[in-house]
């Protein structure tokens, strides 16, 4: 074929799609290196100009998923959110997770005579186990790669701690709600202060460790608490949840908060 060429005829019924199978197939072999004969075809511009476009809108702006688009939605800027949508597949699992165990709390709750106790022990946990998953070497597959980004470190740290906040409490708030006995607002988040005391002191302990293993071990002082508690006669939550203890865990939520925006400040 190499010493063959389209006459004007042929490229007019090639352009027409008049050709048969066989032989629009040599033209095209033969288009593809011969430029000369390239010419001879008419071109459409405008169908060139929005292919183009087209392939620009795929390659150069790539389309948001759901969750970035509902948090640029809330008013947040379009790299925070970014930001927040690549949150670790771990975090994703643990929100399934959440919903499943959840689900599980409030079915023990209206078929077991003590079966509230469930969601007592879980709902002070279940943020800190969020906490643990959502940041961290080993746990981000993305991490080295954002460790050097302006956005690293705490601030990092700060937003996926945002992320599973939000949802954390919302959840189990909706589950308090409807838990059997719930008649009051408190009945619901008494839950909330332990909670939030909680993470924040795996957040002041992880300046020392792996975020991780800082979650473990205040959720292991959770557990021991729970169980001291329960040995001294006491029902667990009267004992650890009660408007007398409450006092208590806002002075020691407070006390965590400043000592952890201290380390961050002189870091």
């Amino acid at each position: 074929m190499s010493g063959w060429h389209l006459t004007p005829a042929q490229a007019h019924d090639y352009a027409a799609r008049r050709t048969d199978e066989i032989t629009a197939m040599s033209v095209e072999a033969h288009l593809m290196h011969c430029p000369p004969c390239r010419s001879m075809l008419p071109a459409d511009e405008e169908w060139l100009a929005d292919g183009w476009a087209s392939l620009r809108d795929v390659v150069d702006r790539p389309r948001r998923g759901v969750v970035e688009t509902l948090l640029s939605h809330t008013g947040l800027r379009a790299e925070t959110a970014k930001l927040l949508a690549a949150t670790p597949r771990l975090y994703q699992a643990w929100l399934g997770s959440t919903v499943v165990v959840l689900i599980a709390a409030l079915a023990a709750a209206h078929t077991l005579p003590r079966g509230s106790l469930m969601f007592v022990f879980l709902a002070p946990v279940v943020p800190l186990v969020g906490v643990a998953l959502a940041y961290g070497r080993g746990i981000d597959p993305a991490h080295t790669l954002a460790s050097v980004t302006p956005m690293a470190g705490q601030r990092l740290l700060f937003l996926r701690t945002c992320a599973v906040l939000v949802p954390a409490l919302l959840l189990c708030t909706g589950a308090g709600l409807l838990l059997p006995h719930t008649v009051t607002a408190w009945d619901a988040i008494f839950w909330l202060l332990p909670a939030l005391t909680l993470v924040s002191g795996s957040l002041l302990l992880g300046r020392v460790m792996h975020l991780s293993v800082a979650s473990g071990v205040v959720g292991g002082l959770w557990v021991l608490g729970l169980i001291l508690v329960s040995l001294s006669g006491q029902g667990v939550p009267l004992g650890v949840f009660a408007p007398q203890a409450q006092m208590w865990w806002g002075v020691l939520l407070a006390t965590l908060v400043g000592a952890l925006v201290f380390r961050v400040r002189v870091a």
